[in-house]
């Protein structure tokens, strides 16, 4: 008998980050990363977009294994919000379960978690099926791709890879080997990422930063240089170039030393301590021999960056002058691109040299169209997902599969939103289950507070929305029941509206509406003034939006006196 093979994504289709791909397999569960995605201007007071996990809780039972494929938060960020919720072993590499571990210690999270460590290359039997793992090139160290084992197949998850073949460091490498011994079975389903599907030509070599800042690091000048923490390959970049300069490194601060001092732990050899300067040595070393550290996760990098350029920086030892060089190497994803923007405009107003690294001069470490030829021809998967990425990258990919001329056609590649099930019965062709929220919801959950799982509903995000665009209007009065009078107010305050001074009839006219209402309910002896205000809301609303077009927040407070 066909072993029965449903395939879902929680996240991760048609968006960038929150990956999350069930896999279930007869009565069992396999979850391929959990991850989240960081919010963009229209979801305000918003710090993180997570994976909705409601489906793996409710079948927390037949949950096998979590798989996280590589220590970057879009592909495990959401597992600390509901591990303790549905609890399974977590496979993963000894680097990624360090990763993991810090953030559970920096952000001070409790919880105890199953961790099953494995190589990047092995081969693994869980819930008794063979899962083999092959080590993929990508920007976090000891990445990997996955293939499960079917009786009708592999099922092969590419996580995100390049194929590079010049790589030397261990943590980075492709191994050819481990997948061409995959290709030796037959692929029934090819999972590959699609960010790059729209580039032409391979990611290699154009994703290093070396060949565009080791000049800097010759020059007898002090330099000044940041990077995402999670982008491992990058810092190890910056290592090798202070080692082969004969540089001396500073972390710049707290969140910095403690990143660094856990990469060191993890691997004692490869940063020699000789070249690391402590905090009470930082005035005695020359500056043409030091390089400073920044390291940061999102808009928190850009915001120090904006500290030191104003001289707020909490380290008053640390000041930017004429002589330094600033290296920016921290890419901005589209969600940050404004503050990042902001904070570089501030570096130039320093008068140091700038050195601004652009998208155009490096390629992110995902797969462009050679790279995904490379997989399709080496695999030749009887059926195609593409993976990760906006609806604009999965058509790429799709369209490159067709174009391959190995036997994938209109009929067994897929485009698939979240939420939806790609269905393999025993007997038949494939089908494609509509998303049901019922009971797999895929909104995402909302977060705000870090290291603190909040839900925000909806309607406080529209409201936050409504602020930011359209402003509020606020207005108070006091009533005495005793006396079915007001005897205080109105009071009406605007923010964000328009210019308070030149809008007395637009106050006189709101005040009035609100008088009405209340005068009204006052009348009918009313004394719970809910309807009042909802009233007074619908004509103000309708009011201003005649008057001006402009839909503000209406805030209406009554205080009750006896």
């Amino acid at each position: 008998m066909e072993d029965i093979i449903k395939v879902c994504a929680l996240g991760g289709l048609d968006e960038n980050g929150r990956d999350c791909y069930v896999i279930e397999i007869n009565n069992d569960i396999f979850v391929l990363d959990a991850g989240l995605a960081l919010p963009d201007k229209t979801i305000p007071g918003v710090d993180f977009l997570l994976t909705n996990a409601q489906y793996i809780i409710s079948n927390k039972d037949r949950v096998k294994a979590y798989i996280i494929t590589h220590a970057h938060d879009e592909n495990m960020g959401a597992l600390k919000y509901f591990y303790d919720d549905a609890p399974a072993p977590i496979i993963c590499t000894r680097f990624t379960k360090h990763i993991i571990e810090t953030q559970f210690n920096f952000n001070k999270l409790q919880g105890t978690l199953d961790f099953r460590v494995i190589p990047p290359s092995c081969d693994l039997e869980i819930a008794g099926r063979k899962f083999h793992f092959f080590q993929t090139s990508h920007n976090a160290a000891y990445s990997f791709g996955v293939a499960i084992e079917t009786s009708r197949g592999n099922i092969v998850y590419t996580s995100d890879f390049i194929v590079d073949y010049s790589v030397k460091n261990p943590a980075y490498i492709f191994d050819i080997k481990a997948l061409a011994e995959l290709s030796e079975k037959p692929t029934f389903l090819l999972m590959s990422e699609s960010k790059g599907a729209n580039y032409e030509g391979y990611c290699a070599p154009r994703h290093k930063v070396t060949p565009l800042i080791e000049r800097y690091f010759k020059t007898n000048r002090r330099i000044f240089i940041d990077c995402f923490w999670q982008n491992s390959i990058r810092i190890s970049e910056i290592i090798d170039l202070c080692i082969e300069n004969n540089k001396k490194i500073y972390f710049y601060n707290d969140f910095t030393n403690h990143i660094m001092r856990g990469l060191m732990e993890f691997d004692r050899n490869r940063i020699p301590p000789s070249i690391i300067i402590n905090k009470e040595d930082l005035l005695r070393v020359r500056e043409q021999e030091l390089v400073i550290l920044m390291l940061g996760d999102g808009e928190d990098l850009y915001q120090e960056l904006i500290k030191i350029a104003e001289g707020n920086n909490e380290d008053k030892r640390i000041r930017l002058n004429k002589r330094d060089i600033f290296i920016n190497a921290a890419l901005a994803t589209p969600t940050l691109e404004t503050i990042a923007t902001r904070s570089v405009d501030n570096l130039y107003r320093t008068g140091s040299e700038v050195v601004w690294l652009k998208k155009n001069q490096i390629t992110a470490m995902h797969p462009r169209q050679d790279d995904l030829k490379f997989f399709l021809s080496v695999l030749k998967p009887k059926y195609y997902l593409p993976v990760r990425g906006n609806f604009i990258n999965l058509m790429a990919n799709a369209r490159l599969a067709l174009s391959m001329g190995i036997g994938l056609n209109h009929t067994n590649v897929f485009i698939l939103d979240n939420g939806m099930q790609l269905c393999f019965n025993e007997v038949g062709r494939p089908s494609i289950l509509p998303n049901n929220p019922a009971i797999m919801p895929t909104h995402p959950i909302l977060v705000d507070g870090r290291g603190v799982s909040t839900s925000v509903s909806e309607n406080i995000v529209s409201d936050r929305r409504q602020l930011s665009v359209d402003g509020v209007v606020v207005i108070a009065l006091t009533v005495s029941l005793g006396e079915k009078r007001i005897i205080a107010g109105p009071d009406c305050q605007m923010r964000g509206f328009v210019y308070v001074k030149e809008a007395e009839p637009l106050l006189k006219s709101i005040a009035n509406i609100f008088v009405e209402e209340i005068t009204l309910a006052l009348s009918l002896d009313k004394k719970d003034f809910e309807e009042a205000k909802s009233n007074a809301q619908e004509r103000i609303r309708r009011f201003i939006k005649r008057e001006n077009g402009r839909e503000p927040m209406i805030i209406p407070i009554i205080v009750i006196k006896d």
